[in-house]
């Protein structure tokens, strides 16, 4: 694993041979921090890293786009997005087919909805605003290179980037596919219990990448 840093955007190469999973956070939502430590003290199989994930509800405090958790809960939603999924070998991938259901990844091992694509080329769903993609915020996404899974997270507040160059600094990166997952608050990147991506004003989330040796 290999972290490194381009100005407010922090930046982990995943090799494929390490284990990725999408992971429940409390009902209510949960900071990751909070999420480690509560995986510890459960004496369950801690992370090396833990990244949010999915877009939800402000209000409702519910999940908006579909899912399949790893543990096989499914979450019968659609933001008419993109998917990035685990296939049974366990390779991450990102299908770039707009409109798909959670339903078409019954067989994966998990599958997260999300938008805009953000490589090859940049597609939004209608759920989408474009003024949210084509301002400056706080992001986190997903990219898929030659040998390796990229997970991108920038700091809070006043940083951020258009989604066109967060795209622009994952090619760079070496990623051919690409997808933004929620960003703002939620973004929160967590390494051995500890949050890296300085992120002032966090807010709970309800899903969660992790990452194991």
């Amino acid at each position: 694993m290999k972290y490194w840093k381009e100005n407010s955007l922090h930046l982990v190469q995943i090799p494929n041979s390490m284990r990725m999973e999408l992971v429940p956070c409390l009902p209510e939502g949960e900071l990751l921090i909070h999420t480690y430590a509560r995986l510890k003290k459960e004496g369950r199989e801690l992370p090396i890293l833990l990244m949010n994930a999915n877009f939800f509800h402000l209000d409702g405090g519910y999940s908006i786009s579909g899912m399949k958790y790893s543990d096989g809960t499914i979450i019968e939603r659609s933001l008419g997005g993109y998917f990035v999924y685990c296939d049974p070998s366990g390779e991450v991938r990102i299908d770039t087919k707009q409109g798909k259901r959670i339903g078409d990844f019954a067989g994966m091992r998990w599958a997260l909805e999300s938008s805009p694509l953000l490589l090859p080329n940049m597609e939004a769903s209608a759920h989408m605003e474009a003024t949210i993609a084509s301002e400056e915020h706080p992001r986190t996404a997903i990219g898929i290179a030659e040998d390796s899974v990229i997970l991108a997270v920038t700091n809070g507040r006043p940083a951020g980037l258009t989604c066109r160059k967060l795209a622009d600094m994952l090619r760079q990166a070496g990623c051919h596919t690409a997808l933004n997952l929620d960003g703002g608050r939620s973004s929160q990147l967590v390494v051995e219990g500890k949050q890296v991506n300085r992120q002032w004003l966090r807010r709970k989330v309800y899903a969660a990448l992790a990452i194991y040796s």
